[in-house]
């Protein structure tokens, strides 16, 4: 029984024999798929079984493994009419010729697990920390190993192998998420879970070993994409909880091999405003011509209601998966109008066009982890290389995204040659990056610093849920009102590097509030200490996002439904009240038991135009794009601020 060690059993071996099949050949030499698989990434198969929505969620078709060989799984779809198949016909096709979704996965018992772990000692409050040990024990519910014994000889699945155990992040997310892995792991390192910690990373080095990058998770069809490049950094954290010198210089390498794929495929020349010259700074870039498989009919109808010109299909295609690989998937950030209908909204997508702050931010991070780690390391490689790089990319990031007067980053537009006037927290990146950079007297780090966190403390004091993803309310999941723990997490880090004490902690109350206030309205409780809600069934949800206008709602928008689980949930959540956790109360969950005299804000609406304060900028300097900023002024956005116009 023969298993491919970074594919799917015996996908390599039996695509040989599918590409003499005449149609296969012709569609794998026209499209510009994931991967070359006429079943999970491209061809007549998929576009006919997606198109006929046998599934509410895309993903779970491409999830399901073959119960035949692949070349018998062709031969019978070809047998029921092949593209021109009934519903019925294909409802019978894909019960006969694949499995459960899932199937090749078990869970594991954690052995290495403290189920009284250390940060617990930093939580004060009671409740708090009976919750903190409680989430702590959500470990084993989510972590996986894969075993294809179920599998008949031949049969294949859309998984990558991985060699060690690995953390998925729950619900439809049945595989390991990239950048999620980051977030996850400031938990799990938390928890006592080093050796597992350190196999995972080693499973993300295995990709970058094999595919010179880290997919976007472990799925054949995420094979053209990876997402923000954040593995330095797991193995950064890796290193300030064991100093493991020697895994860092066994994981180096691989680093700088990442590393010069993002150099090499996500660079762009960029030219400054006063036309002096060019810079070089990241994108996210996916080249396809195809729908992403796991979405494919929701690419698929976009692409075809917005044109019928294919090129322009096409291009949705590529800035629909560019977008996916940018994590924010999707927001007004990358689109071109952001008030466009929200029926229409994804028309205008260009994410390929859009330089984001963030990414450049985590790749200067990556680039001082190398520089760190070739002196760890005691290797021959120059870490003054790195340092340079990671100088070079800030002096851009400078020159291209900042703003001044308000001292937030921007996004920028190739195609418009200016910034973009999403606020987001994104614009507060760099923060985490490298502080307010206060040895560069010309930026005025300190002072700027305060002026960008100056609106987050307005704007979260009128989002009792959490800051949003942005102030537009597009219907988008990386939108207003959408809360999401990594982005909680980066500005609580920004604010900490900036000397925002009081702020970091305002924002780690709330999220600690949203995160316990969801849990217990889905039915979580504490023996002895938190009794459960009467009327509730589950026994508590960890969201992956939350609501911003409500204590305690979870999120909601975008292409699927609202996931429990939840991995960078708990991870940022344990790294939240190990880090502030002397300093935070038990919440008020408005509505409850825990909040029955503070109910009155149980349905905080979002602030309107007039009162939600925005940073604008009144006047131009030597940094700006164009002599009038395009920054977004507190009068153009509606409470949460311009859900849609009525035009595109």
């Amino acid at each position: 029984m023969f298993i491919d060690r970074y594919g799917v059993r015996s996908l390599v071996a039996v695509a040989t024999k599918l590409i003499t099949v005449a149609t296969v050949f012709s569609a794998l030499v026209l499209a510009k798929g994931p991967c070359d698989s006429p079943i999970y990434c491209q061809g007549d198969l998929l576009h006919t079984v997606q198109m006929a929505k046998l599934y509410s969620d895309d993903k779970t078709f491409v999830d399901k493994p073959t119960l035949k060989p692949p070349a018998q799984v062709l031969a019978n779809f070809a047998q029921i009419g092949g593209a021109n198949a009934s519903r019925e016909a294909l409802i019978k096709f894909v019960d006969e010729n694949f499995g459960q979704e899932g199937s090749e996965l078990k869970p594991v018992e954690l052995t290495e697990l403290d189920a009284t772990p250390a940060f617990l000692n930093n939580v004060t409050d009671p409740l708090l920390r009976a919750f903190g040990q409680t989430v702590n024990g959500y470990w084993s519910t989510l972590v996986r190993e894969q075993d294809y014994s179920s599998l008949c000889e031949g049969c294949i699945s859309s998984m990558l192998s991985l060699k060690y155990h690995f953390a998925v992040p729950g619900g439809r997310f049945r595989e390991i998420y990239y950048w999620d892995t980051y977030f996850t792991l400031e938990g799990m390192l938390r928890s006592g879970l080093k050796d597992l910690t350190r196999s995972i990373i080693r499973d993300l080095l295995a990709f970058v070993d094999f595919h010179g990058f880290v997919p976007n998770g472990a799925r054949v069809y995420y094979l053209n994409r990876s997402q923000p490049p954040m593995l330095a950094l797991m193995v950064k954290i890796y290193y300030e909880h064991t100093g493991d010198a020697a895994f860092v210089a066994e994981a180096l390498p691989l680093l700088e091999k990442e590393h010069a794929y993002w150099q090499a495929n996500h660079l762009v020349n960029v030219t400054k405003p006063d036309d002096s010259g060019t810079v070089q700074l990241s994108r996210y870039i996916v080249d396809t011509d195809q729908p992403r498989p796991e979405a494919y009919t929701k690419d698929y109808e976009l692409a075809h209601n917005a044109t019928t010109d294919p090129a322009v299909q096409a291009a949705i295609y590529a800035d629909m998966a560019t977008g996916a690989e940018s994590g924010w998937d999707y927001s007004t950030r990358w689109v071109k109008n952001p008030s466009a209908q929200v029926d229409r909204l994804l028309y205008g997508i260009r994410t390929r066009q859009v330089i984001p702050v963030e990414l450049n931010a985590i790749l200067c991070q990556v680039e001082q982890a190398l520089a760190n780690f070739v002196d760890i390391a005691n290797c021959s490689s120059p870490s003054a290389n790195y340092r340079e790089l990671a100088q070079t990319r800030r002096n851009a990031m400078y020159s291209m995204f900042y703003d001044q007067p308000s001292g937030l980053f921007y996004d920028y537009i190739l195609d418009e040659r200016q910034r973009s006037n999403i606020l987001s927290p994104a614009a507060l990146w760099p923060y985490w990056s490298f502080g307010a950079d206060e040895s560069n007297t010309s930026h005025d780090g300190g002072a700027r610093a305060n002026a960008a966190f100056s609106p987050v403390g307005r704007i979260l004091g009128k989002s009792p849920g959490g800051f949003p993803a942005t102030l537009y309310n597009s219907g988008q999941q990386w939108d207003y009102p959408s809360v999401w723990p990594p982005l909680q997490y980066v500005l609580m880090q920004g604010a900490l590097n900036t000397g925002h004490v009081d702020l970091a902690t305002q924002l780690a109350q709330t999220f600690v509030q949203s995160v316990l206030c969801a849990w217990y309205k889905t039915g979580g409780s504490i023996p002895g200490i938190l009794e459960k809600l009467p009327n509730t069934t589950d026994s508590g949800h960890m969201f992956e996002k939350f609501d911003s206008t409500q204590i305690g709602k979870e999120g909601g928008g975008g292409e699927y439904n609202v996931q429990a689980g939840f991995g960078w949930t708990n991870g940022v959540l344990i790294w939240t009240l190990d880090t502030f956790g002397k300093s935070l109360v038990a919440p008020s969950c408005p509505g409850t038991p825990l909040g029955a005299d503070s109910a009155a804000t149980s349905s905080a609406t979002p602030a309107s135009a007039t009162t939600l304060v925005i940073p604008t900028s009144a006047t131009s300097d030597s940094n700006s794009i164009s002599s009038t900023p395009p920054f977004v002024s507190s009068s153009s956005l509606a409470p949460a601020m311009a859900t849609s116009s009525s035009t595109p």
